[in-house]
């Protein structure tokens, strides 16, 4: 049997024993209410990889110091194996106490890798050091400080819009040896909303032809409405280098996109494709022409939105496309 085989056996079996202790976790804790704080009841600790052949290490010494009667082989070996014993005191120490604060999640676009932000809190006033977070597909570490907060971010990938549930993580640490590891298991009740993926090669955007918004709206239009003194941050692009030189000091264009620029973005008026390639497309619009700052309405067979402009606009246009059910 070759190392590869073994090592896909021990994966087996490692994920299989993760399976058994998330069941237990799910049946007896189910998702805990935060703030969390981890309690002796809530912490596992066994030997590493590292520490079970350490552990065989010491035992090969132990029968080679009784085979030869070798009084200081045997000292060495009981000294060793108080050492690994403390050990998995100081992991279990480093864990008991820890809150988890909160858990939280920015929206994120569908393919995009969602980012929860773990929040650990240690209330206590010594150190806990070298804390991870750790999911199936990503891991994070930390050093917290007494009576302070540190973040750890675990990704997960996505594929489709909506609601994204965030998959069970542990906390654990292998302080101070990595002889042993002290764990415990998290259901999180946190979730991400996934926006749709926006279309690569949009149609461009339906004009509404009409203009309810009143006076033309200032920001990254195309229309040119004036000169200011530049200001920093102000794009190269911007800057109106003849009559800066004319008067020899720096002035930037403003432009503005005029109110009859505002487009309607609906879906009764869509022609073609399937419910996610015309969610795509709307996706695509609406971050268009947010960024080219013209007003934009929303009319879905679900809900609908004025014409309006802003982040809060924006994010509550795409969270209605990211719930839409047919």
């Amino acid at each position: 049997m070759n190392t590869a085989t073994l090592t896909t056996q021990n994966n087996g079996y490692s994920r299989r024993f993760d399976q058994w202790v998330l069941d237990r976790v799910r049946q007896k804790r189910g998702s805990p209410e935060l703030p969390f704080t981890l309690e002796y009841r809530h912490i596992y600790v066994m030997p590493t990889s590292f520490g079970a052949w350490f552990g065989v290490l010491l035992a090969l010494t132990a029968i080679g110091g009784l085979n030869f009667n070798n009084n200081m082989a045997l000292m060495l070996g009981f000294v060793l194996a108080s050492i690994a014993q403390m050990t998995t005191l100081l992991a279990y120490r480093n864990l008991s106490g820890l809150c988890l604060a909160g858990v939280r999640a920015s929206p994120v676009f569908a393919g995009q890798a969602a980012r929860f932000k773990v929040l650990l809190k240690n209330p206590e006033a010594r150190f806990r050091f070298a804390i991870q977070v750790k999911s199936e597909d990503a891991i994070d570490c930390t050093d917290i400080a007494p009576q302070e907060t540190g973040q750890l971010i675990l990704k997960q990938s996505t594929v489709q819009r909506g609601w994204l549930e965030m998959a069970p993580f542990r906390i654990q640490n292998r302080y101070p040896l990595g002889l042993f590891r002290a764990w415990s298991v998290i259901i999180p009740a946190a979730r991400c909303l996934v926006y749709p993926a926006p279309a690569l090669n949009p149609p461009a955007l339906p004009k509404a032809g009409h203009g309810e918004e009143g006076s033309a709206r200032q920001g990254e239009g195309e229309h040119f409405h004036g000169l200011r003194e530049y200001q920093m941050g102000d794009p190269l692009r911007r800057i109106a280098w003849k009559t800066s030189a004319r008067h020899q000091k720096l002035y930037s264009r403003v432009m503005e996109s005029p109110s009859e620029d505002a487009c309607e973005i609906n879906w009764y008026l869509m022609r073609g494709g399937n419910t996610e390639e015309k969610l795509s497309i709307m996706t695509a619009w609406i971050l268009r022409a947010e960024r080219l700052q013209i007003p934009y309405s929303l009319e879905m067979p679900t809900a609908a939105l004025p014409p309006d402009l802003g982040e809060e606009h924006c994010d509550a246009c795409l969270e209605i496309l990211a719930l839409f059910q047919t």
